[in-house]
């Protein structure tokens, strides 16, 4: 299968282009400490791609919401003196980027992440000049599953939704790029299981996230 009339790839991050499940989980877990809670970390790892706020409402439900946001703040003030060193990248997620950009295709990062961890990973990993765009979670108005990050993506790339395609690794991704009216390519990873990520009825799935040059 290929698609046609592609003009721009949009890439979820985490699970997708790098691995920071370790790291996330860490954070929650210190985070969780402090308060004194413990922290199911099979749980925290089912909801990466899930908004902070979200997750510390699942696993601290009797905190009041600013409560839940001093977490947040502790949680992401953790996360950024360590998550580097317990943060991956795919095997094959750089030069599946340059193949695409070096194609002609516009790429962009469309993440559930605060911004300044995303520009962390995208220095670290030398790949940020490879991204047209970068929309974090907090820079549209509802999280995935809402399609807002694919539509201000598509706007700032000047491309119509239609000629998007959605790379992530969750239902949450598909459910985003579907409803922007995008292509969405569902890639196989250790955090979803076939059988979800047919559920939410992506365009096509792959095995591999080099799979993606096979159909573009």
């Amino acid at each position: 299968m290929r698609l046609q009339g592609v003009k721009a790839v949009l890439f979820d991050l985490d699970g997708t282009l790098v691995d920071s499940s370790e790291a996330i989980v860490n954070a929650v877990e210190k985070v969780l400490e402090l308060k004194g809670l413990t922290c199911n970390r099979a749980k925290v790892a089912r909801m990466i791609g899930v908004p902070l706020e979200n997750i510390f409402g699942v696993l601290a439900p009797n905190l009041s919401e600013e409560e839940t946001w001093q977490l947040v703040h502790e949680y992401r003030k953790y996360y950024m003196k360590h998550h580097l060193e317990n943060t991956t990248i795919h095997p094959s997620a750089i030069m599946v980027l340059r193949r695409l950009k070096a194609d002609g295709f516009k790429l962009g990062i469309i993440t559930g992440k605060y911004r300044e961890p995303v520009m962390d990973i995208l220095s670290h990993f030398g790949i940020s000049e490879l991204f047209y765009v970068v929309v974090t979670g907090y820079e549209a108005m509802r999280h995935k599953p809402a399609p807002d990050i694919v539509l201000e993506a598509a706007k700032r790339l000047r491309t119509d939704p239609k000629r998007c395609v959605v790379v992530g690794d969750s239902p949450l991704d598909v459910q985003a790029g579907k409803r922007a009216g995008a292509f969405t390519v569902a890639v196989l990873s250790t955090t979803y299981t076939r059988k979800q990520l047919e559920s939410a009825k992506p365009t096509i799935i792959i095995e591999k996230l080099e799979g993606i040059l096979d159909i573009l």
